[in-house]
């Protein structure tokens, strides 16, 4: 195997431990929230919005127009879909930086 090779297989191994699942807590940790919110936790947003979330069925069943309301009102968002694809998106560049990736 040669040098590139290797260093090939080194990216791929570090791309694999970006990659993968986040919790809402990872998504919307404290520093997205004071970012871009009224609140300082995804829970407190929606206990605010009078929504239960505690499994994914609960999630699933999310008000869409009353969740975009929340949104609207007391983030920098317009919607929720927006507001969760920012929050996966700087998961993922925290995620990188970790592995030592230089993304901005």
């Amino acid at each position: 195997m040669n040098n590139i090779e290797k260093q090939l297989k080194k990216l791929e191994k570090k791309l694999k431990k970006a990659d993968g699942y986040a919790s809402f807590n990872e998504l919307f940790n404290l520093d997205f929230m004071r970012k871009y919110t009224d609140f300082s936790s995804i829970e407190e947003f929606f206990k605010f919005g009078g929504f239960e979330v505690n499994t994914q069925e609960d999630y699933d069943n999310l008000p869409q127009e009353e969740l975009d309301k929340v949104v609207r009102e007391k983030t920098k968002f317009k919607t929720w879909e927006e507001m969760l694809h920012c929050a996966g998106k700087e998961e993922m560049v925290r995620r990188l930086k970790k592995q030592g990736f230089d993304v901005k």
